[in-house]
C-alpha cells in the first residue's frame, strides 16, 4: 500500500497542523480526529504547516509569515506542481536567503507534486531565547 501525503509529510497524532489550499482529495487523510486541523489558516505553535503554492504567491513573503507561526522544532512543507529540480533549487534558496528557514527534505507527493520541507535554523532560535 502507497503511504499516504501525512505519512510522507511526517504528520504525527495530536499535532497542531495547519493545510494551505489542500486538494480536496487529500483533505480525508488530515481529518482523522487525531488532529488539531486548520484549514487555510494557521496560529502560533504549529507543528506542521502544508502550503500548496498559488500561482500568484510571494513565496518569500508567505514563507515568512509561516515561519512565526510554527513551533521551534516545527516544519514548513512547501508544495510545487510539476517542479524541475531547478526549480526546487532555486525556490529554497529564494526562502532561505529571505528568512530564517533552511532547506531539508524534498519528498515527491505523487500527482506530479514535490513537498519542500523547511525548518528553523538553529542560530534563530537561539537568538529568539535572547
Amino acid at each position: 500500500m502507497e503511504d499516504s501525503v501525512r505519512v510522507k509529510l511526517m504528520v504525527k497524532p495530536n499535532t497542531k497542523v495547519c493545510l494551505f489550499h489542500a486538494r480536496k482529495n487529500l483533505l480525508p487523510q488530515f481529518m482523522a480526529g487525531d488532529l488539531n486541523l486548520m484549514l487555510d489558516w494557521a496560529e502560533n505553535e504549529c507543528d506542521s504547516i502544508i502550503y500548496w503554492r498559488q500561482a500568484k504567491d510571494d513565496l518569500n513573503d508567505t514563507m515568512a509569515h509561516l515561519e512565526q507561526q510554527i513551533k521551534p522544532s516545527g516544519r514548513v512543507w512547501l508544495v510545487l506542481s510539476d517542479a524541475s529540480k531547478a526549480d526546487i533549487e532555486r525556490v529554497q534558496q529564494d526562502i532561505i536567503d529571505y528568512t530564517n528557514l533552511k532547506a531539508g527534505k524534498v519528498i515527491d507527493i505523487g500527482d506530479g507534486e514535490a513537498a519542500l520541507q523547511f525548518v528553523v535554523r538553529k542560530s534563530a532560535m537561539q537568538d529568539k531565547d535572547i
